[in-house]
């Protein structure tokens, strides 16, 4: 049997409406410099080219009429992660997202505060990424 461990590296929240990549260049633009300003705040360091990682993205809003689909948000994070985060592109082996309505009863299992750290201090509207 195997027994895998996961320890996060990093995490961190990314405070306003993710955008997605149907969105303006601008609009593109500033928010990638949102996540990479969040990313450069809590990240020494890139993980070594020859490690992989795994990101999960938690989207925290009241309600999601008129937002982006999911799936749509997660290249730029990505792109807006590389070579703060990770070297390459190439290094990440799994991305997994999630929308929370913050109107809503949410339960998390195994997880820290820091997650809802935001809610807390009164932002309705974010993204918590953690790598692994």
């Amino acid at each position: 049997m195997t027994v895998i461990i996961r320890r996060t590296r990093f995490s961190f929240p990314v405070i306003g409406c993710p955008v997605s990549m149907q969105s303006s260049r601008d609009s593109k633009q500033q928010y990638k410099a949102l996540v990479t300003e969040a990313a450069r705040g809590n990240v020494d360091k890139p993980v070594e080219a020859s490690r992989k990682v795994k990101i999960e993205i938690d989207w925290f809003s009241q309600g999601f009429v008129n937002k982006p689909d999911v799936d749509n948000i997660v290249k730029l994070i990505q792109d807006a992660l590389k070579d703060i985060v990770f070297v390459d592109d190439g290094q990440v082996e799994s991305i997994t997202a999630r929308k929370h309505d913050s109107t809503s009863v949410m339960s998390f299992t195994k997880e820290s505060l820091s997650i809802i750290e935001p809610i807390m201090n009164g932002h309705q509207e974010y993204i918590f990424v953690r790598i692994y």
